[in-house]
């Protein structure tokens, strides 16, 4: 009887599980995945049926359309497992119980190590910022330097693209296309 009721509770935990709610991250990457799979069935639909009539400008468009779907889906991927972490090092003192007193960035480098970086506590909000949006490690180390996050209308020493500040101020609005996004799409991702 009783290794009856122990199945039971393992069963109700998996239950539980397999029921989690998709965070609002999980929900948009599940979005921009949908909408890339729909996009590229309705292409291959109208290439089949129109054996090959589709005019140069829609091609262009349809392969700029999902080249930013893939460049969102990245983003999102990057933003769900950020590149590094900051780690928030305090200190007591005697005028306060809990000050900040110095920020690390962590990440794996390419050959499995560890590496942490002494970051200015004042670029706190501004690294967080960027880790949660996505950004390489690269655009990291720019924001550190200019500290704050710089964009660019084509990739350049570490800039956060053009087109992902409009698709930031658009709230992630899935059928906005950035109108800096083709001038990024003749240039191969860093």
């Amino acid at each position: 009887m009783e290794t009856i009721e122990i199945i039971k509770r393992q069963r109700k935990s998996a239950n539980a599980l397999a029921r989690r709610q998709a965070t609002p991250k999980e929900r948009e990457l599940i979005h921009l995945l949908a909408n890339l799979g729909c996009s590229l069935a309705k292409y291959s639909l109208e290439h089949s049926s129109s054996k090959g009539a589709i005019s140069p400008e829609s091609r262009l468009r349809l392969a700029e359309w999902h080249y930013l779907r893939l460049q969102q889906i990245r983003r999102i991927e990057r933003s769900l497992e950020p590149v590094a972490t900051l780690k928030r090092v305090y200190f007591r003192s005697s005028l306060s119980p809990r000050d900040l007193k110095s920020l690390k960035l962590v990440w794996t480098d390419e050959d499995g190590r560890g590496r942490v970086k002494r970051v200015n506590p004042d670029l706190d909000d501004v690294l967080s910022l960027a880790l949660d949006r996505g950004d390489t490690l690269k655009q990291i180390f720019q924001t550190i330097e200019a500290e704050k996050r710089e964009f660019a209308l084509t990739p350049g020493h570490g800039k956060v693209p053009l087109w992902v500040s409009e698709w930031e101020e658009s709230g992630y609005e899935i059928n906005f296309f950035p109108p800096a996004f083709p001038a990024w799409a003749n240039v191969v991702d860093d």
